[in-house]
């Protein structure tokens, strides 16, 4: 009897199906042996201890505050100071050519002498406003600093009718601004503690907090980042603005509480699980984490001091996801296979 090429179809599916289900069936069942053969290999004791959360960001020394001058090339009469110098807060920086401005300024002062004659209310209070306009254009004619700092920078045109500058910066407070990356941005707060290395003086270390964080994100690169700021609570004459920095971030801390490493975690849909040991038989235990650091997790509700659980990598590394499958005959890096769930056989 011929058979119709739609039978043929159906078979050719069914013939699929079940070569699929056995090669299913043969790794879940080699996976199943080296996870009870792991069993008697590698346990670790639920214990109780503290733990650390950090995140390592990069930046570097920022001032208290900057003042920028820019003033006219052409009014320059002299320079007072030289780059590097340090300066009080008043100290004359630059001397601008006033004439103009000391010409205005005496014919304010004559019509203010005359209103006040005339005494008309609103003719003299006219003729005041002019004054103070003309006598802080004559006293802008002489650059004083705004407040004690360092100058870092005197650019001199190279058109005289250019403008020139000069950068003050106030080092009587220094900050370390770092870039956090939008993925861990959420993790920093105001109030943290870190430990600062500064790379230009690499034997030394700074306990800093954190006392700013960026209302808004930035791209640097092609990175979208968030500024952190931090205080350097001493000033100290060897750090100088603008030196890179390396600073450990504590993002989550923990004391007494129960740990486990993190290679004997998986993460499933319905949360974390681990393999519990329990008359020499693993079986799986759904826990709740807290703190995490880059070994260990803190185990809030799941488990007891004292438990067994199965560390399938022998170490305290990384964390698998429920999904990954194993090569060979060997346990995926950093955690276990799970079958089923919660009340499997």
């Amino acid at each position: 009897m011929k058979i119709k090429r739609k039978t043929w179809r159906i078979l050719a599916v069914a013939a699929v199906v079940v070569a699929v289900g056995l090669a299913l069936g043969l790794t879940l069942g080699r996976s199943r042996r080296t996870a009870d053969a792991g069993t008697s290999r590698t346990t670790v004791v639920v214990e109780r201890g503290d733990i650390t959360n950090t995140l390592v960001a990069y930046g570097t020394v920022e001032p208290k505050q900057e003042y920028t001058f820019a003033f006219d090339g052409d009014r320059v009469e002299s320079t007072q100071v030289r780059v590097g110098e340090r300066v009080t807060k008043g100290q004359t920086l630059v001397v601008l050519d006033a004439a103009e401005q000391q010409l205005a300024l005496l014919r304010a002062e004559r019509a203010l002498a005359e209103a006040k004659a005339g005494g008309v209310p609103a003719n003299v209070r006219e003729a005041e406003l002019v004054y103070g306009i003309a006598r802080a254009n004559y006293d802008d004619a002489t650059l004083k600093a705004p407040f004690a700092g360092v100058v870092t920078e005197i650019d001199q045109a190279a058109g005289s009718s250019e403008n020139w500058s000069l950068v003050l910066i106030d080092t009587s407070e220094l900050y370390i601004e770092a870039e956090i990356d939008q993925l861990d941005a959420p993790a920093v707060a105001v109030g943290q503690s870190a430990t600062a290395v500064i790379e230009a003086l690499p034997d030394r270390t700074w306990n800093v907090q954190i006392v700013e964080v960026g209302g808004m994100a930035e791209t640097s690169g092609n990175s979208t980042i968030v500024i952190a700021k931090a205080n350097l609570p001493n000033a100290d004459s060897s750090i100088l603005v603008g030196y890179t920095v390396e600073m450990e971030i504590t993002t989550a801390s923990a004391t007494d509480v129960l740990l486990v490493p993190i290679s004997c975690l998986v993460e499933t849909p319905k949360g974390w699980t681990v393999m519990k040991v329990v008359d020499g038989k693993p079986s799986p235990q759904a826990v709740t984490i807290g703190t995490k650091s880059d070994t260990h997790a803190e185990i809030q509700t799941g488990l007891t001091e004292g438990d067994l659980v199965l560390n399938p990598t022998g170490s305290a590394e990384g964390v698998t996801r429920s999904g990954a499958r194993p090569q060979g005959d060997q346990f995926p890096a950093g955690g276990v296979m799970i079958f089923g769930g919660p009340g499997m056989p």
